[in-house]
Parts: structure tokens; sequence; C-alpha cells
């Protein structure tokens, strides 16, 4: 098995997420913020498939619960359209209907959300800010995760 990446393509973020070479669990990676250049979130995904010597990327495309691919969908596959000019890896596009929900669910799992009793030690706008902007970076990479954990486990079955 080749190692892959898997994106979570969002407006303002793309969630990262990796496999181990066996490919059988996926793994929350990075979050790559995303610019008005275009160039600079090719290099930083150009950077993270050099350094983790990955073969493949799986991203994340969103299909209405009807089966369809609206607004969103479209522009997720134009965005790989227009990175595939310098990016040569093979993409394979994955469903990823309510994998951020998936992932919501996970960290409110494990206990991470405690932003309640942040608030209640009299944490500050400027705190719950950037603890707002971690959570989503968080939410953004596990739901990576579990798009490729989803391809994975199809690939295994």
């Amino acid at each position: 098995m080749t190692r892959l990446i898997a994106l979570d393509v969002g407006e303002a973020r793309i969630g990262v997420a990796t496999c181990d070479t066996t490919g059988f669990l996926a793994s929350p990676c990075t979050t790559i913020h995303v610019t008005r250049n275009e160039q600079q979130t090719w290099a930083a995904i150009q950077e993270l498939i050099n350094e983790l010597d990955a073969e493949g990327l799986v991203v994340g495309l969103p299909i209405s619960l009807d089966g369809q691919i609206h607004a969103q969908g479209e522009k997720i596959q134009a965005f790989v359209e227009r990175m595939q000019k310098y990016i040569t890896l093979p993409v394979t596009f994955w469903d990823e209907r309510l994998s951020t929900v998936e992932a919501q669910r996970l960290l409110t799992q494990r206990g991470q959300n405690g932003g309640e009793k942040r608030q209640k030690r009299g944490e500050g706008r400027q705190g719950s800010q950037a603890k707002k902007r971690r959570r989503g970076q968080e939410i953004d990479a596990l739901a990576a995760t579990v798009i490729l954990q989803d391809y994975l486990d199809h690939l295994g079955k």
C-alpha cells in the first residue's frame, strides 16, 4: 500500500490527514490556511506530499443527501482541477457527507469541547476567538481523517 493524503477543502482552511504505509489507519496531520494566492496553497500541499512521501490524494467531495453534486461540490472539483496543473499525484474524490459532523462528534466524545469551563474561568474574548480557531483547525484535520479512514475501509473490503 502507498501512503495517501486526504484533503478536506474548505473556504478558509484545508484539513489534512495521512495514513500509515499499510493503508490501515488514518490520522490527522495538519491544516493549511487557504490564501488568495493559490500558488502558496499548492506549495503547502506539495511540501506535505514531499515530507510524507505520499503517492496519492483523496479529496473530500461534498455530495448532497440526494446524491447530487451541487455548488460546493463543483467548487471543490474546480479547485482540484486548478491544483492538478501544479501537483501531478493521482486524485480520488471521496464522498465526504457528514464528515464534519462526525469530526465534531469525535472531538466532543474525546472531551475536548471544554468551551463552557474556560468561559466560566473568565477567559476573555481574545482567548475565546483563539479557542474557536484551534477547534476549527482540529475539526478540519479530523474531518479529513474521517474521509480517509472511510476510503481505506472501503479499499479493505
